[in-house]
């Protein structure tokens, strides 16, 4: 019983709140938060062991640095934060897109690609022709079209070029713009360095490719399943009129 009040004391209760907000921190995702989360708990435990007593200057002094990697970093995500401003015309579909990146680590990708007005009826791939640029659709509608016949339509929102991307080949469809376009253009090896520096980024935006992808396989097939019925249901009327 002794043991369990000496626990619960009042001097050690920096030491259970300071060890409470270092584990909350681990799970947090967002780096500026857990970092200062880090901070508030590392400076709990400084309390915590200047309560206890005796000699604990070591640790004090471990914390001290700790906190002061801690308290850089965040200076350097707030300094990040201020420099890199998302356009605003494209701030919203940025943000709504790109769920999960903060507006930092997306100026980032911003710098990695070039914003580009691209006019109406200009090329942007090719079928069967090597590609090493992948878009993204800020504003606008592009045609895309396979062995010469229409498939679908993109719009803002939408990569375009994310199947050569993904596979390292040639464009798989020729794709044009139907009016003035304004979209965020990424160099392959310049977007596959920034990648090696920006994992979580990376790893965001190789999931929004693979859904894209998945997406327009699923819309391509249902396309092509609905105009076989009706290729067949018009054959019908000429068999029965043979018969």
């Amino acid at each position: 019983m002794d043991d369990l009040e000496t626990v619960f004391s009042l001097n050690n209760w920096p030491g259970h709140l300071s060890y409470l907000l270092i584990a909350i921190s681990y799970w947090l995702t967002n780096m500026f938060w857990l970092r200062l989360l880090a901070v508030v708990g590392l400076s709990f435990e400084i309390l915590y062991f200047w309560l206890s007593g005796g000699d604990l200057r070591t640790g004090m002094g471990w914390d001290i640095i700790f906190i002061s990697i801690n308290l850089y970093q965040m200076y350097r995500l707030v300094r990040d934060r201020l420099s890199l401003r998302l356009p605003e015309p494209d701030r919203e579909l940025l943000r709504s897109v790109l769920t999960g990146l903060d507006d930092a680590q997306i100026a980032r990708l911003l710098n990695a690609g070039e914003l580009c007005e691209i006019a109406k009826g200009m090329t942007l791939t090719e079928e069967n022709q090597p590609l090493e640029k992948l878009f993204f659709i800020c504003a606008g509608r592009v045609r895309v079209t396979i062995t010469g016949r229409e498939v679908t339509h993109l719009e803002k929102g939408n990569f375009v070029g994310e199947v050569a991307f993904l596979t390292e080949r040639a464009a798989t469809a020729t794709v044009i713009a139907e009016s003035a376009v304004r979209a965020l253009v990424f160099e392959t090896g310049r977007l596959n360095e920034f990648f090696r520096n920006e994992a979580e980024v990376a790893g965001l935006i190789y999931q929004l490719l693979g859904r894209e992808l998945a997406y327009k396989m699923k819309a391509s097939n249902t396309r092509f399943s609905t105009a076989k019925r009706q290729s067949r249901s018009r054959k019908r009327p000429d068999l029965e009129v043979n018969a």
